[in-house]
Order: C-alpha cells, then sequence, then structure tokens
C-alpha cells in the first residue's frame, strides 16, 4: 500500500495559513485580554468608591458632625477632613487621588496602576495616563490643575524651586523672590494641554500638600461674576471681559502704607482690602468712602475664600517679565499681541496702593507699570499659589 506524504509545497501553505490565522487571532486575543483588564480595573475603582462611601457612613454614624466636602487618598490611606477612614476592601485599591462630594453627588480622579480614573458630578467618566512626578526645576510657562478636576486654571509664572530677580520695563516693575525647601509634590500630565492661550504646555497638579506652596498662578480669564452674567434682567449682564472699579469712593483717602508692592504680598494685600472694604462706613473704615456695587472688593471675595486674590504689583511684574522674555517670538508677550495672542486686556489693577488716590496696574498696552487713581476702572485678573 503506498502512503503519500505532504509535499513541500503544501506543507509551506499550510504554515502560511497557520500563520494568517495566528496574525487574525493574536490581536483579537490580546485585546479581549487587554479590555477585561481594564473593565477589571474599571470595577474596582467603582467597588473602592462604594465602600469608602459606606466607610464614611459608618463613621458618621458615631461622628454626626463629620460632613467632608471632600477625601483624599495617599498611599492607599483615604483621608477625609484630616480624619483617617478605614475601607476594608479587598483587591486592587487607588494609589492617590481625590474623591469629592457636591449636591448629594459624588466625583473622583484617582490613580491606579499607569491609569487615572475621573468621574464628574454628572455620572461623566474619562480615563487617560497616569501623570507622572513633576521633578523638573523650572515650571513656568505650564499649566496649573489647582483644584484638581482634570482641566487647568491657570498658567504658571514663578517657580519658588528657584531664586529669581528681574523687572518689568521700567523700575516700577522690580521684583524678586527667593528658593524655598521643602516644597509641595505635583504631579505632571503626559499629554500637552493644547487650548490654552499659553501655549502647548503640559498640565501641573498638586500631589501632596505639605503646606508650602511651590507656584505662582495667574488665572486664564479676566474675573467676572455670577451676578452680572446671564442675569434675569439682561440690562445687568456684563461683557465676558467686566471691568470693575479698584475702590471707587475711597479717592484720596487711601492709606499706602496698608498694602505692599512686593512680590508675594498678593493675598495679604487682598485681605487687607477686603476687610477695609467691608468696615466702611464704620469707626474703621473710610467714614466718607462709601461702598459702591461695583467695586471688585465686593466681587471677589468668594474667589478669595476659595484661594484666589488679586496679585500684587511684584507680581504682576513678574509675570509680564516671564512672556515678555520668552525665547519663542511667535507667542512673545508684545504691547501689540497681548490680546490677539494671550487673551490678555490692555491694563489689570494690582492689589497695590500707591499714595492716598492711587493704585498700582500693569499696562500691555504700554509695557509697563503706572498708578492711578482708584476711582476709575480697570480689569481684574486672579493670582492663587498652590
Amino acid at each position: 500500500m503506498n502512503k503519500k506524504a505532504f509535499t513541500l509545497i503544501e506543507l509551506l501553505a499550510v504554515i502560511v495559513i497557520l500563520a494568517i490565522i495566528a496574525l487574525i487571532a493574536v490581536p483579537i486575543v490580546i485585546h479581549i485580554i487587554n479590555d477585561s483588564k481594564k473593565e477589571s480595573l474599571q470595577r474596582s475603582i467603582e467597588l473602592y468608591i462604594d465602600h469608602a462611601q459606606k466607610a464614611i457612613t459608618k463613621y458618621q454614624m458615631t461622628h454626626p458632625d463629620f460632613n467632608p466636602k471632600e477625601c483624599t487618598i495617599e498611599d492607599k490611606k483615604l483621608t477625609c477632613d484630616g480624619t483617617e477612614i478605614e475601607v476594608e476592601m479587598k483587591g486592587q485599591v487607588p494609589e492617590s487621588g481625590t474623591i469629592t462630594f457636591q449636591n448629594n453627588k459624588i466625583a473622583y480622579n484617582v490613580i491606579l496602576g499607569d491609569t487615572e480614573y475621573r468621574m464628574d458630578i454628572n455620572g461623566i467618566k474619562q480615563n487617560n495616563p497616569a501623570p507622572s512626578p513633576a521633578t523638573g526645576t523650572d515650571y513656568k510657562g505650564y499649566y496649573a490643575d489647582v483644584d484638581g478636576d482634570g482641566t487647568p486654571d491657570g498658567v504658571i509664572y514663578a517657580d519658588l524651586a528657584n531664586t529669581l530677580s528681574g523687572q518689568y520695563y521700567n523700575s516700577n516693575g522690580a521684583y524678586s523672590y527667593t528658593a524655598k525647601t521643602n516644597l509641595n509634590e505635583y504631579t505632571i500630565s503626559k499629554e500637552k494641554y493644547t487650548e490654552g492661550k499659553f501655549g502647548e504646555k503640559e498640565i501641573i497638579k498638586l500631589k501632596k500638600d505639605k503646606g508650602n506652596p511651590r507656584f505662582y498662578v495667574m488665572a486664564l480669564e479676566n474675573f467676572t461674576t455670577e451676578a452680572y452674567t446671564d442675569s434675569e434682567d439682561s440690562s445687568k449682564d456684563y461683557p465676558a471681559y467686566t471691568s470693575y472699579y479698584w475702590y471707587y469712593g475711597a479717592y484720596t483717602h487711601m492709606s499706602p502704607s496698608i498694602t505692599s508692592n512686593d512680590f508675594g504680598q498678593g493675598k495679604e494685600n487682598t485681605r487687607k482690602m477686603i476687610a477695609k472694604w467691608n468696615a466702611a462706613g464704620t469707626s474703621e473704615g473710610y467714614t466718607d468712602s462709601p461702598q459702591n456695587n461695583q467695586d471688585i472688593w465686593k466681587h471677589i471675595q468668594t474667589k478669595y475664600q476659595q484661594g484666589w486674590y488679586i496679585p500684587s504689583r511684584g507680581e504682576w511684574a513678574a509675570f509680564a517679565d516671564y512672556f515678555t522674555n520668552k525665547t519663542d517670538l511667535e507667542t512673545k508677550l508684545t504691547t501689540s499681541n497681548y490680546k490677539i495672542t494671550y487673551g490678555l486686556s490692555k491694563w489689570y489693577w494690582s492689589s497695590s496702593q500707591d499714595y492716598t488716590g492711587d493704585a498700582w496696574f500693569v499696562a500691555f498696552s504700554n509695557g509697563r507699570m503706572y498708578s492711578y487713581n482708584v476711582s476709575s476702572n480697570g480689569y481684574v485678573r486672579l493670582g492663587v499659589t498652590f
């Protein structure tokens, strides 16, 4: 009986067919495995959030006044309002992140492995590559996610990891700051933010708060107040770039010694001016300087409680000087492109007083610092440290 063996061509054909099947099947199998892993990690996150809520509720049963608005996760430990909450759960748990509670809704922004898992208060989920530690030496020009919601709130113009001095155009624009140690720890996104007016850069976010902010940040937009935007009475609406009086009723009645021109004093200047404004009409305030509804001090107080303030003269100078001295000519701040390139207005109030009736401002349309009477109106953009 004759036995017919496979020819070489037939063997090659079989090998080719098997190779084709492998090329088709292997990626599919890998994709299925990866999807399964992603779904498993997503379920782990959702399970952890559920367990965390139950742990907080359990703690509230014996501590009725405990009502946290935000909880942080650090080294896999959950802390709410300074109290560590034990979350009893087996399996994978987030290494770091935040859980926030707002209007009986929950949102989270946590990191597990190499992925950042997010859900906003509307239940919209988003997963992105986890950020890496921000270990660089100078992050001026980068975007800052101050509130941790994954979107930038401002642009960094000073980095206290370094000592720096300079001036914006004239001597009135001089500024300086010294390097500090044991600063807060941060992460940096792996993807660039491309929609901002200040160029394409990564986003910096707080990782560990040591009580020592590293960055000075300028808001991306001019300050506006909801009370004058989209109101029921359209005649009271202000445009997107609202201008305010600095302190309309205080002309010739200011005290220049109250505030400082120095870098780093904007927040304290703002605190003092808000206190003065609120005391107007009493023995502690300017008895002949009534409060004015369009004075900026009326409208920024909620933002001040959130950490924002009007930058000092030195802080505005540092912001303007950095962007003026950028080497990229296309994005360098000049007296002709301040509005088109950066979305800035022609001039902004600082929180530094000058004479009894004047306060300092930065004028991008002229490229220098001036002082002007406080009964005039001008634009306001807030700063913050984090």
